[in-house]
């Protein structure tokens, strides 16, 4: 356990590294959303348009006397409220990049966009293909965009960056309908100090790139005492599939390959995304590895309804689902599906003494055959220095895969003040937990346990236990005042593995009546709202039974009264 977090304790330097780089360089989607009022709206600007069939002689301000390069399209200063559109179904090459003193008006942005049928795709030979420094009030939507070289693979798709000295955030971003692959990042935001605010990723796929399909950073770390805090704030994703962004083998010194990061964030989060089947070609070598989607250096975020799986790592890191990592704090995992993937399905960890992750919630959310090829993981890990997190109401099922048998729950040396309540936590003979010391404060209470041919159901700091009745008595785990709280009981699931959707998750509700039982009333025993719904957006009632998925017939529903 040592070794996995030394490995991860060089998360902050590789990063960081990933970031002055990046400098240089699951299922169908809704469909895009479109304002209000006509054609992207009206914002009182002008109105350029570009076609294989235009003229660059021309005034490019209607269809018919449209400019033909985006070489011509570059040279205009777009001005608070312009429109750039492309002829949908063409393919344009070359770059559009807006600088410091255009733009700049949250309430009248330039939008860059297409026209007619379909999307226009956009293709630069170096650099991204949409490049906003210094500047914000703009919006992308509706474009594809491809790498045209080895060159251009080596910068982000669609780039945002701010290096102002001043200390406010950039207002108004959106990147909305886009298709983009073939680079470093798909789309990244990013600042050396400060950077942007009321930005939206929305209705896009991201996909086949190296690095990431979709990344926000902080380039300049931040000085022990120091005030600045985060680069970015109110950054949402929402409706994005991050998929097949590979990793770099030949990057040994940092993470490669992940699906969805947000770094240096204050408020926002990941809705109804999904990010699956990256990391496939990370480095074999290096000591971190990716994750489907994960936050680092971030407060206040809020990651519900997504799916991550099929996420991979080459090394002996990561490979994870879900990430609250390296200083994250006061965020929550809720409503998430998690499978297949090589580490944990839920991570929380953090390797630096002076940016510790506390305050997380991990509710109501679902992982199945996690920890696939990586046995240092579980269904949960928690490692590092993480305090004060909660584990509510979630459903946790382990599968072997081969000889490689993984339990539900990871826990390493470094965590304090860490609750787990009202969870399922199932496998087939690997334990139940796996926890090595020293822990302060690690309280497992109201959970329904079941691993059937175990000969260890739980390793906790250098002993075994043949039961969890074993381990409560041993350790006083399990219990409330002088009352048992937990039940080692067969759930009786129906859904067959992994879960692969969360109307199939509702195989995942208990089925016999040893697993149904009460769990613990949070509210009255210890003043906590565990929430109002479980993962399938039912009611969670007045009796809620353990787990993220509550019984809906007769005999086990919730008292929802």
């Amino acid at each position: 356990m040592a070794d996995v977090r030394g490995r991860r304790g060089t998360r902050l330097s590789a990063v960081l590294a990933l970031m002055l780089v990046s400098l240089s360089g699951c299922g169908m989607l809704p469909k895009p959303y479109r304002p209000p009022g006509g054609l992207y709206g009206s914002t009182g600007g002008r109105t350029f348009y570009v076609s294989p069939q235009g003229d660059d002689s021309s005034d490019g301000l209607r269809p018919d006397s449209a400019w033909r390069t985006l070489r011509q399209a570059d040279q205009v200063r777009y001005r608070p409220g312009d429109r750039l559109l492309l002829q949908g179904g063409e393919t344009f090459k070359g770059s559009l990049r807006l600088g410091k003193g255009e733009a700049g008006r949250p309430r009248q942005p330039v939008i860059v966009g297409s026209y007619g049928r379909g999307r226009a795709v956009v293709v630069p030979s170096k650099g991204p293909a949409i490049e906003v420094v210094d500047t914000a009030g703009v919006e992308v939507r509706d474009l594809i965009v491809r790498s045209g070289s080895a060159k251009a693979r080596k910068e982000g798709g669609i780039g945002f960056y701010s290096d102002l000295k001043t200390s406010a955030r950039l207002a108004h971003i959106v990147v909305s309908g886009v298709d983009v692959s073939g680079f470093r990042h798909g789309v990244q935001v990013g600042g050396r100090r400060w950077g942007f605010r009321d930005v939206r990723i929305t209705h896009s796929d991201l996909h086949g790139n190296t690095d990431a399909g979709l990344i926000t950073y902080r380039l300049a770390p931040v000085r022990a005492g120091s005030a600045e805090g985060f680069a970015h704030a109110d950054v949402v994703v929402d409706a994005v599939e991050a998929h097949g962004n590979t990793g770099n083998p030949a990057s040994d010194d940092r993470n490669t390959g992940s699906g969805i990061v947000l770094g240096s964030v204050d408020g926002g989060g990941i809705r109804n995304s999904s990010a699956h089947d990256n990391g496939a070609r990370s480095s074999a070598v290096a000591k971190e590895g990716p994750e489907g989607m994960w936050a680092h250096d971030s407060r206040h975020l809020v990651i519900e309804h997504n799916a991550s799986y099929r996420n991979h790592s080459n090394s002996e890191a990561d490979g994870d689902g879900f990430g609250l990592d390296l200083g994250t704090s006061d965020s929550v995992l809720q409503y998430n599906l998690s499978y297949d993937n090589d580490g944990a399905g839920y991570l929380l960890y953090s390797a630096d003494t002076g940016r510790p992750s506390h305050g997380n919630v991990v509710r109501f959310n679902v992982s199945t055959r996690d920890a696939r090829r990586l046995a240092p993981y579980g269904g949960f890990y928690v490692g590092g220095y993480v305090h004060d997190a909660r584990f509510v109401h979630n459903t946790v099922v382990a599968a072997r895969n081969g000889s490689l048998h993984t339990p539900a729950v990871m826990i390493t040396p470094g965590p304090r003040s860490v609750t787990l309540w009202n969870n399922q936590f199932v496998t087939d003979g690997a334990p139940l937990v796996v926890a090595a010391g020293p822990l302060t404060g690690v309280e497992f209470q109201g959970n329904r346990y079941y691993a059937p041919g175990a000969e260890r159901a739980v390793e906790w700091q250098g002993s075994f236990y043949s039961s969890p009745g074993d381990w409560w008595t041993a350790t006083g785990q399990e219990t409330v005042g002088d009352e048992v709280v937990g039940a080692d009981a067969n759930p009786c699931f129906t859904a067959g593995l992994p879960v692969r959707s969360l109307a199939a998750a509702k195989g995942l509700a208990p089925g016999c009546d040893a697993a149904r039982g009460p769990a613990v009333d949070l509210r009255s025993r210890f003043g906590v709202d565990p929430g109002p719904v479980d993962v399938l957006g039912h009611p969670l009632g007045r009796r809620p039974v353990a787990g993220a998925v509550q019984p809906q017939d007769d005999a086990g529903a919730a008292d929802a009264g």
